[in-house]
């Protein structure tokens, strides 16, 4: 699935759970997500007051959530919004910035980093919680519906499933689907 292409959600039982190795594969995962949150955590201060400043040293996570972004929400929330979800932060950081650098003469200003911490504090809370849920529950596909997968096995309902747009999570699986 690129960025860009329709949400492809598939019927309840259609993807194989995820053996041993891909749930320590999204473990793994979920932990580097916690790391990154820990990282917010421990510089809140700094990112909030001087968010350029501190750019260079969470550029990964910035990039990271602007490009994943797409995933965690399509497919986290089950709706096809192709890039909109990039497009949106995308826009959002930049007109924050360019009213901060025009108010206030520099766009290393708190009105950019109030809104650039919590934005980061979401992507990470949300892909690092479906991470190790999909762990611990064994969703099938991708990580992302394991908040619905959750709720639908709490409820009883059938739940959607998605193929893991991650190649090499999905090659994972595959690999261990023919053991």
């Amino acid at each position: 699935m690129k960025q860009s292409d329709p949400l492809q959600l598939v019927d309840e039982g259609t993807l194989r759970r995820p053996g041993p190795v891909g749930r320590l594969a999204r473990l793994t995962l979920g932990i580097a997500c916690f790391y990154a949150l820990y990282v917010l955590v421990l510089h809140i201060q700094s990112i909030i007051q001087t968010p350029v400043s501190v750019l260079p040293n969470i550029a990964v996570l910035v990039f990271a959530a602007i490009f994943i972004i797409n995933y965690v929400v399509n497919i986290g929330f089950g709706k096809s919004w192709g890039r909109w979800p990039s497009y949106l932060s995308l826009g959002a950081a930049l007109l924050l910035a360019l009213i901060a650098w025009m108010a206030f003469g520099t766009a290393d200003h708190p009105l950019f980093g109030a809104a650039l911490w919590p934005w980061l504090f979401y992507f990470f809370s949300h892909l690092g919680v479906s991470f190790v849920l999909s762990a611990i529950i064994a969703t099938p596909g991708c990580e992302m519906r394991a908040i619905p997968h959750l709720f639908g096995k709490i409820s009883g309902r059938a739940v959607a499933e998605h193929h893991c747009p991650a190649s090499f999570i999905a090659e994972i699986d595959a690999w261990e689907s023919k053991r």
